[in-house]
């Protein structure tokens, strides 16, 4: 029979929200019926039936619930709503009393009027326990097209059921257990195709090789020559005038006054000639003695008196000696007859007592030299460094010098003298790096063909020399190092990818001039080494001749 009740059917996946909404939505309707099938999602807990059975309230609804599960049926009755073990129970108005009962069927007929006689039932004896109150006949207080009524259930005792799980059943998980064992099977994969490294290390004994060239340098030489190289002429320089004051003590000797007399010849009207040697003794009135220090002769004519000059010098050396014009007119030795005379025009002048002069000393220019090369010689020094433009620089040389000249000599005496200092240097710079290039070229020469150079142990050494200051200069290479076979590394690498570590390890042995290897992983090991080559490395280390292992 129908209903008046609206049914709403509940799907399996539907949340208790979904109720709510779907119970909102139906503000026309007083009575809802919720069918709901095994295992609905949204009324798992008997706080979904509380929270149902709270919106019903307020949006004035009376909630009926269809479901064939005793455990349903029982937080429904817990809650206060209306269950129905099926749908052919709701339409007769069999409602659930209690869930264990509700699988038994219900009776539709009417109920059966008792016989007169026991119409009138005898007085129950008075007892102390109170009497239960008789089972009646379930009835709906809802307008229905015809009347149902039920009878009461017979008691009967259900087999016990086993209880449903509280949540979701474990297939539901199934998905996502199947795709997080496939996720952990794809991160092992990746990881053991992609993370591990492996290290290969060879050990390989070079041969030693020496050899020496000579490079020349000169301004404008064109690149290409593999013993010639271009250089730079590289000149700086500055100067000043500084003064100076002399420091040095030196003990003068007195000094002899010096001059000449006038002799003069008398011969009475005869011609005559009168010698006059050297060393003849003339003096002054008060004792000054005076030497010549030349010979002379005087010449006398019959009408003229003849006359000589001759240079004299003080017996005494010191200021005492010095004396006015005319003051000499004795002579003392060397005058035969009288027939000399003498007298100074002039006076004689030049003696100097003893004395300590102050004069110019070696260490007076050189204190000054040293006090401006302190600075001057770095300052040119960075010039020469900047005109280079970042070459190598070798200086000519003993490189950057201070030079000093005065302008009086050493040992003179003076107040005061003037210095020119001049700080300046040459160079010649050249390419450091074609110079390497040059001189490993030419060691590389030497190299035996399918050989190359170590990259450790080769030594590029030279020595500058002969350094001018036009640019030119001579470099003395002496040059060393090692050579071992050229390896092919890719092929190394591809051969060795998949091999077990030991097999690797005696696969490097076997090649030329190897005398061990070595094979590590990281960050594990594995049986096998990687299997792309480019996560293999491959060292190449030399070793000394003299040595089998590293």
């Amino acid at each position: 029979m129908k209903t008046l009740a609206k049914l709403l059917y509940v799907e399996a996946d539907e949340e208790i929200t979904d109720l709510v909404d779907r119970l909102r939505d139906l503000s026309l309707e007083d009575e809802v019926t919720f069918v709901i099938p095994e295992r609905a999602r949204a009324l798992q807990s008997a706080m979904s039936f509380r929270l149902l059975k709270r919106y019903a309230d307020s949006y004035g609804k009376r909630v009926n619930l269809v479901s064939g599960d005793p455990r349903l049926q029982a937080m429904s009755l817990e809650a206060g709503f209306t269950a129905y073990p099926n749908l052919a129970a709701y339409d007769r108005g069999g409602e659930v009393h209690r869930p264990e009962l509700a699988g038994e069927p219900t009776s539709t007929g009417a109920t059966p009027i008792a016989p007169a006689a026991s119409a009138v039932a005898p007085a129950a004896p008075p007892s102390s326990q109170p009497i239960a109150p008789q089972r009646g006949v379930a009835t709906m207080d809802r307008p229905r097209e015809t009347s149902v009524m039920s009878a009461p259930p017979k008691q009967q005792a259900s087999a016990p059921r086993k209880a449903a799980p509280a949540g979701p059943p474990l297939g539901s998980y199934r998905p996502y257990l199947i795709g997080a064992a496939v996720l952990v099977v794809v991160v092992l994969l990746v990881g053991i195709l992609y993370l591990p490294t492996a290290t290969a290390t060879v050990f390989v004994q070079g041969t030693p090789i020496k050899a020496d060239v000579t490079l020349l340098g000169a301004p404008g030489t064109a690149a290409g020559s593999p013993d010639h190289f271009a250089t730079q002429a590289i000149h700086a320089e500055e100067s000043q005038n500084l003064p100076g004051t002399p420091t040095g003590q030196k003990q003068i000797d007195a000094a002899k006054a010096t001059g000449q007399v006038t002799f003069k010849a008398s011969c009475s009207g005869f011609i005559c000639s009168v010698p006059i040697r050297s060393g003849t003794d003339v003096s002054t009135g008060s004792g000054k003695h005076y030497l010549t220090t030349k010979s002379v002769t005087v010449q006398s004519t019959l009408v003229s008196q003849g006359s000589v000059d001759a240079p004299v010098a003080a017996v005494q050396a010191g200021l005492a000696g010095n004396t006015e014009v005319d003051t000499i007119r004795y002579i003392n030795n060397n005058n035969p007859d009288d027939l000399l005379s003498v007298d100074n025009g002039q006076a004689i002048t030049g003696g100097a007592d003893a004395r300590t002069a102050t004069v110019i000393q070696q260490s007076d220019i050189d204190s000054i030299k040293d006090v401006y090369a302190k600075d001057a010689l770095p300052r040119v020094t960075d010039q020469l460094n900047g005109k280079a433009q970042g070459k190598k620089l070798v200086l000519v040389g003993n490189g950057v010098q201070a030079t000093a000249k005065a302008d009086h000599a050493v040992g003179e005496e003076v107040g005061g003298f003037t210095v020119a200092i001049k700080v300046s240097g040459d160079a010649v710079a050249y390419d450091e790096k074609v110079v390497q290039q040059l001189l490993k070229g030419f060691l590389q020469r030497k190299v035996p063909q399918g050989s190359q150079l170590t990259t450790d142990g080769t030594s590029l050494k030279y020595d500058p020399a002969d350094a001018t200051a036009d640019g030119h200069i001579t470099l003395n290479g002496h040059l060393s190092g090692f050579y071992t076979p050229i390896f092919l590394e890719p092929a190394i690498r591809a051969h060795l990818k998949g091999m077990s570590p030991s097999k690797g390890r005696a696969f490097l042995q076997t090649l030329r001039n190897v005398v061990d290897a070595r094979v590590t992983q990281s960050p594990f090991g594995l049986p096998w080494l990687p299997l792309f080559s480019s996560r293999i490395t491959l060292k190449i280390q030399e070793v000394s001749s003299s040595s089998a292992s590293p």
